[in-house]
């Protein structure tokens, strides 16, 4: 007979470091609290749902029919319960999310990013130490498991289409040094589990960990009027018994400029620089190390062109790889960020990874109503270097996505994207144009 869960799951050791981690967090706020009164006390729990339905038919990638069928739906549902309690200086927030799937059979796309079911991503302590006058002062301390979200996103991200968010364990300090916003963050990146394809379409559950061996940290830093952005991380990891890797030992340098003109024109450029080392996979035979040189680029023009459309004119320069027999990786690694809103849906759509691509496009955000959001965009793609013998022309790219706020509490929500392939993509089993429909609802309380 198995042991119970329970048990298993502290044999494991899992249970008992997260164990040990939220009993620190609820002794060291609850114990000043003894004393106080309750109107000292602040209490706060809010939450959300949300439902989703995706349907893809013809996978984006070149794949064969061995690989995964030709069209896949999928159901996903998200629970999060955020509760904070504060005291004086002093708070404690735990944020427990549950995230599943449903109707999705023979889908090689399912992956932890998904499925993450009843699981504490965020238990951490903020100590907020009395307001100083003067060229330096520290706002805020946050030490435990918490979600990061800074700059463009495109490095470092919380997730909001995804089904499953990134969270991290370490320490994060926020100052104000003369006018400009300043976090340093020393953390190690949260994995999610189970990996296997049978225990994630089981929507089966285990505990995710941090690995010492993994650690990032840097620096974020924004001007007063936002304006400027800047980012600079380091990110280092080595395998151990539990945790196979690429032997990643990267530097990150992100310069985000915006400038706002007069006439109602506005204009972004990001520019990311990459270097360092890393293995080409994380195989357990590949012990080749390579350097890493590699950047991206993003920038817009875009202007007001009517009471409630915003119109603007987007490019990506990202570098690419295709040669990996050499000794340099030219791959750009987007670290922990994002890219729903550069290149389409993540999730059963998938949408092309911040790598490899050259794209110019244009995106407006229309908004009729108090309570209507469209965002209409278009990208044509190609790869920055082709794979050999294939052409570079990726295809085009439309995607619509339509909200409706129908109460402060519940919104709905309706998108799409096509892509129709060009050369570079149109082969495999399923050389066909790709259609992709979704839908959902989000509760807020």
């Amino acid at each position: 007979m198995r042991s119970p869960l329970f048990v298993r799951l502290y044999g494991r050791g899992r249970f008992r470091s997260l164990l040990s981690t939220c009993l620190l967090l609820i002794l060291v706020v609850i114990c000043p609290l003894a004393n106080a009164s309750s109107d000292e006390i602040a209490f706060d729990v809010s939450g959300s749902f949300r439902v989703r339905y995706e349907s893809l038919n013809n996978p984006i990638f070149p794949t064969s029919s061995a690989a995964r069928e030709q069209s896949n739906q999928r159901l996903s549902t998200r629970f999060i319960v955020n509760s904070t309690v504060s005291y004086q200086n002093l708070a404690a927030t735990i944020d427990i999310r549950d995230s599943r799937v449903f109707l999705d059979e023979n889908d090689p796309t399912l992956t932890a990013n998904q499925v993450n079911t009843l699981e504490p991503t965020q238990f951490f302590i903020t100590y907020k130490p009395e307001r100083e006058s003067g060229l330096y002062e520290v706002s805020a301390i946050k030490v435990g498991r918490m979600e990061l979200d800074y700059g463009s996103r495109r490095l470092l991200a919380k997730t909001a289409y995804r089904n499953a968010t990134n969270s991290y364990d370490g320490i994060v300090v926020e100052a104000r040094v003369a006018d400009w916003q300043v976090h340093g963050v020393y953390v190690l990146p949260v994995s999610r589990f189970p990996t296997d394809s049978e225990s994630l379409d089981g929507n089966e559950r285990a505990f995710d960990k941090s690995f010492s061996e993994r650690k990032f940290f840097g620096v974020y830093a924004a001007s007063k009027d936002n304006n400027v952005k800047l980012q600079s991380y380091w990110l280092k990891e080595d395998d151990s018994e539990a945790l196979a890797t690429r032997n990643r030992d990267l530097y990150t340098l992100s310069v985000d400029y915006t400038q706002p003109f007069d006439n109602g024109l506005i204009t972004n450029i990001e520019v990311v620089g990459q270097t360092g080392t890393s293995y080409q996979t994380a195989s357990a035979n590949d012990t080749d190390e390579k350097d890493v040189r590699a950047y991206m680029l993003f920038g817009y023009v875009g202007k007001q062109i009517t009471d409630n459309t915003f119109l603007r004119a987007e490019v990506d320069y990202i570098s690419g790889d295709n040669d990996t027999s050499d000794d340099t990786i030219s791959d750009f690694d987007t670290l922990y960020g994002v890219r729903r809103f550069d290149f389409g849906p993540t999730d059963v759509y998938q949408a092309m990874p911040r790598r490899n691509l050259k794209a110019v496009g244009l995106r407006s955000v229309s908004k009729p109503a108090k309570a209507h959001n469209i965002m209409l965009g278009y990208k044509a793609m190609w790869y920055q270097k082709a794979p050999q013998d294939v052409d570079s022309f990726i295809g085009h790219q439309v995607e619509a996505r339509w909200r409706y706020q129908v109460r402060p509490e519940l919104r709905l929500v309706l998108g799409g994207a096509y892509l129709k392939k060009g050369e570079g993509f149109a082969r495999g089993d399923y050389s066909d144009n790709s259609a992709f429909l979704f839908t959902g609802a989000l509760y807020t309380f």
